[in-house]
């Protein structure tokens, strides 16, 4: 499955509500640490079960709502999310914190 953005807050509100986990990557075109992680979201998305999880992006200067209400404090943050409510965070650029945390939340 590839990584989708999210546009819009209506959109992310479907999204979320949704059965099966979402993973939803903040992230900033100006940060550093978003830009080196990005691929490897990218390569998980394309490895895992499409029918447990999904994987989104969000630009936090582009959906400055979201972030606010999610409570994003910093790029690039992962949350996961299932039946609309916040099920797993992973904050910062960490290979192995990421890949455990969508092993967890898909299994």
């Amino acid at each position: 499955m590839s990584v989708k953005a999210i546009t819009s807050y209506d959109d992310f509100k479907k999204i979320i509500a949704q059965d099966k986990v979402t993973a939803i990557d903040f992230w900033a075109t100006w940060c550093g640490p978003c830009k080196m992680i990005s691929p490897m979201f990218e390569k998980l998305a394309a490895a895992a079960d499409a029918d447990k999880i999904e994987f989104y992006k969000v630009d936090v200067d582009e959906q400055g709502q979201i972030a606010e209400e999610v409570g994003i404090k910093a790029m690039p943050t992962f949350v996961f999310f299932k039946d609309g409510k916040k099920i797993k965070e992973t904050v910062g650029a960490n290979p192995g914190a990421l890949d455990a945390s969508i092993k967890e939340v898909s299994a």
